[in-house]
């Protein structure tokens, strides 16, 4: 009598050891990321466990080792639904989201895709009533989509108070096309460098200061701009530009002080109000 098993059957039973011990390594991983807690001690003295830089890095490694054989989307949703879950192994993590009417749904699930599907979530009314979630302690990550030139919620980043709020995300983290809807998220962090960063500058400067010549400052300075957002508030006359610039902007960046050395007077003040990770793109 013939008792091989059928090959289906024979494929079958491979996938089930394969999902076996993918589950022991995630175990494992987990007991690793709990010792991590133990050693960082954020969850004694309140701090953030949000490593943005370091969770780069491992997305970036793993999308180049599928090299294609697996799809990057897929790869990071999987990992940063694990990355989540991980985290709040180490401390608590809460989001709220403020969108537009226009684009709600997108940046809700753009939140929901990179902070996972069991980390708690609340939608606001207000940019402003996400950015207090996070001093009250209500939230400890705040979503809101890239702000255009009418909105200034974005203001309030630029202030020197010794508990300040940082950009250390750009959503998503993949980007398959230019004109999807894109958010920025904000915690009460200091942001590292990745190895591949953007940084975001708020620049206050004299009103009649276009978007055009503060491009060519930047440039003059090092400092390639990408996308940017405009407030010109009617009292005091003024424009405080928001700028992504293609590079990584730590502490006492001489390229700052170049910046406003060049400007002369045009550029009052130069604030870096965060950092984050070059998205991956599928292009």
């Amino acid at each position: 009598m013939d008792t091989t098993a059928p090959p289906l059957e024979h494929l079958r039973a491979e996938i089930d050891r394969i999902d076996q011990e993918i589950l022991d390594l995630l175990i494992e991983r987990s007991a690793v990321v709990r010792r991590i807690g133990d050693v960082k001690g954020d969850r004694l003295d309140g701090r953030s466990a949000l490593r943005p830089a370091r969770e780069a890095q491992i997305l970036r490694r793993l999308a180049e080792r599928a090299s294609g054989r697996f799809p990057a989307p897929v790869l990071v949703r999987m990992w940063r639904e694990l990355i989540a879950a991980q985290t709040r192994l180490q401390g608590p993590l809460s989001v709220a989201v403020f969108a537009r009417e226009e684009g709600a749904l997108q940046v809700w699930d753009l939140a929901r895709d990179h902070f996972g599907s069991a980390t708690a979530m609340v939608p606001v009314d207000r940019a402003i009533q996400a950015l207090r979630s996070l001093g009250d302690g209500s939230a400890s990550v705040a979503v809101l989509p890239l702000p255009s030139d009418d909105e200034s919620w974005w203001v309030s980043l630029m202030s020197d108070h010794d508990v300040r709020l940082r950009v250390f995300a750009r959503l998503p983290f993949v980007s398959s096309h230019g004109d999807e809807v894109r958010a920025l998220a904000i915690a009460q962090l200091e942001v590292e460098p990745s190895g591949d960063d953007l940084a975001l500058l708020a620049v206050e400067a004299d009103p009649g200061l276009s978007r055009g010549r503060l491009r060519d400052l930047l440039l003059a300075a090092g400092l390639n701009p990408g996308w940017a957002s405009t407030w010109r508030p009617a009292t005091p006359p003024q424009a405080l530009h928001l700028v992504e610039v293609d590079s990584f902007i730590g502490d006492g960046d001489q390229r700052l002080a170049e910046l406003q050395k060049s400007a002369q007077g045009e550029v009052l003040r130069v604030v870096p109000v965060g950092g984050y990770a070059r998205p991956l793109s599928l292009g």
